[in-house]
């Protein structure tokens, strides 16, 4: 009689067993992929909110920041209409072109030349092609229609948005106090074409939305604050 090797009744249940265990957790190993894509997801939006910030703090703080038609380059402090008086050019100084604490000497911080009725304000401008200060990043959005479609960012499955907004915020703190406080208060913001609402902070808010992830904002803050000449001389030129 010839034998014949054959699968025992055992081993074939054994083998359905691990075959319905292998299956049952392709569903399992999808939902894990589709999480680990949601996260790498949220992780390059907020690499990217941290980047475009970045960026965006790098510019001046008005367009009219820097003197034009002059020699000069270097960032002066600007008169705005609703900021704290204490932050006003003080009329008393010889020059009238210092804050109240501001040093009166060469190379310091100072606002434009300029009086009581010749004032540089900040500029109403609104997004273009010619980027050349903060204002000009308002209203600009990165992205698109969550279609599916490609976008600025590559993303082809799934995609964000980012959208930048800048504000004037209140200034409003007590000066003469050894630790200044301010409140933040984002409530009573206006908006950056608004110049006759400008303060001396500007707020600068990235809005990143996506289908698949929850939104998240990063808000920074830019000061008039002007700079020194000194960060804008040569060494040579002290010479």
């Amino acid at each position: 009689m010839k034998i014949r090797s054959g699968f025992s009744l055992i081993e074939l249940v054994l083998a359905i067993v691990i075959i319905g265990i292998s299956v049952m957790t392709i569903p399992l190993m999808l939902s894990q992929s589709s999480n680990n894509n949601t996260f790498s997801i949220m992780q390059e939006s907020i690499l990217a909110a941290r980047t475009k910030m970045g960026n965006v703090l790098s510019y001046e703080w008005d367009r009219n920041s820097v003197a034009k038609n002059s020699s000069i380059t270097y960032i002066r402090i600007l008169d705005v209409d609703k900021g704290d008086n204490e932050l006003d050019r003080n009329m008393s100084t010889v020059d009238k072109n210092r804050r109240k604490g501001h040093i009166a000497q060469d190379f310091r911080r100072r606002f434009h030349e300029g009086n009581e009725t010749n004032k540089t304000f900040p500029s109403e401008d609104s997004f273009d092609t010619n980027i050349t200060a903060i204002n000009h990043f308002d209203g600009q959005v990165l992205g698109n229609a969550f279609d599916g479609t490609a976008s600025e960012f590559d993303y082809v499955i799934q995609d964000f948005n980012m959208s930048t907004t800048i504000s004037y915020i209140s200034d409003i703190a007590d000066y003469t106090a050894q630790t200044i406080g301010f409140d933040f208060d984002i409530s009573s913001r206006a908006d950056i074409d608004d110049v006759n609402n400008s303060t001396n902070i500007k707020m600068i808010e990235i809005l990143v939305e996506s289908p698949s992830t929850k939104s998240f904002r990063f808000r920074a803050f830019s000061s008039n604050i002007g700079q020194t000449e000194l960060l804008e001389l040569d060494t040579r030129d002290l010479l």
